[in-house]
């Protein structure tokens, strides 16, 4: 599959993809508690830059608003998104921010899971150890490169770019050896001289040039789709949103405040995120490291179904995944229209 990727643009306004039958009337009443037999809702996140609007709409009251007096805001923060797709399935959380990969993941598998809205878009940074001789993706021929696991979202972008170069990893007979570390070991791998490249999400980009001398050689805008590939979606199970559309929309309204407020208060929102790393991720990041951070990612509620398409057939051409790739119907945005008409 041969992709130009300084041709696929960014979608004008946010795509509608398969529609979904929700239960009629969803639309009349006046308020979420009056309306709903539930006293909460479940809602799963990472503290991570990338889910920014998730921290930033907890802190800031913008989904217990909308929810209501009678419909108690219960949150859960996950370490990885295997594990809060898990959550989601058993119903132990009712809706979260996760990364595309694990949604799709589940939905190839036949699980219940439906993309409702965008989170956060690029954010993907490919960094090389201050002293290695690696200036562009030609360069990483011979040498060792980490991600943070095997045919994520981050694997593929990296190996797009290769491929456009003729490079391969080693496992699919190329010369570029591949490990799999969590981005807080490729720093310390990078301080051995151990490693000679990384992709990574931010914070941990701005981190490894402050903290190891790390250079950039693919920024986030540079990565394949031009930065606009979804890093965080919201998602929940077609079954909760057919029962509950209005807690559903609730919860989006109090996202769109979070992600409005991102964008009209972006220094309180940055001190925000900061807080909230510190007490949930015991993470104590300078706002210099934080404002680099954001500044590489987009919070949106955009989500282009499109490019989660054309993503999975790329992981199927480049070998990382078998079987079906169509993801056509994982995207429902019907709700979310709805909200961002009023």
């Amino acid at each position: 599959m041969k992709l130009n990727l300084k041709k696929i643009k960014r979608p004008i306004a946010v795509i509608l993809a398969s529609s979904l039958v929700f239960l009629a009337g969803c639309g009349t009443t006046k308020t979420t508690s009056e309306n709903s037999e539930l006293s909460s809702v479940k809602l799963g996140y990472f503290p991570n830059v990338t889910h920014a609007s998730a921290m930033i709409g907890v802190e800031r009251g913008f989904f217990q608003a909308e929810l209501g007096e009678k419909v108690k805001l219960e949150t859960t923060q996950f370490p990885n998104g295997s594990l809060l797709m898990d959550a989601l399935t058993t119903g132990q959380i009712d809706m979260g921010y996760v990364g595309p990969e694990p949604a799709i993941a589940r939905y190839l598998q036949g699980g219940d899971v439906v993309v409702l809205s965008g989170a956060a878009n690029g954010g993907n940074v490919l960094v090389a150890a201050k002293d290695s001789n690696i200036n562009s993706i030609s360069d990483l021929n011979g040498k060792i490169v980490a991600t943070p696991s095997r045919a994520c979202t981050h694997d593929i972008s990296l190996q797009i770019l290769m491929h456009e170069q003729g490079l391969k990893m080693e496992s699919q007979g190329g010369t570029v050896k591949q490990v799999t570390q969590k981005p807080a070991d490729m720093m310390t791998l990078f301080q051995q001289k151990q490693l000679d490249a990384a992709i990574v999400s931010e914070p941990w980009a701005a981190q490894m040039e402050a903290k190891v001398g790390a250079k950039v050689i693919v920024d986030a805008q540079d990565m394949p789709w031009e930065g606009k590939l979804p890093s965080t979606v919201l998602v929940a199970s077609k079954k909760f949103v057919s029962e509950n559309p209005e807690i559903v929309k609730a919860i989006l309204k109090g996202h769109v405040a979070a992600v409005d407020f991102v964008k009209t208060s972006p220094d309180e929102a940055i001190t925000l995120t900061q807080k909230n790393l510190a007490e949930l991720a015991k993470q104590e990041l300078p706002i210099e490291i934080l404002e680099k951070s954001f500044a590489r990612t987009e919070i949106t509620y955009e989500v282009d179904a499109n490019i989660l398409n054309e993503m999975e057939q790329w992981s199927k051409d480049l070998g990382l995944v078998q079987g079906n790739t169509d993801v056509t119907g994982l995207v429902d945005l019907t709700l979310l229209n709805e909200v961002l008409k009023k």
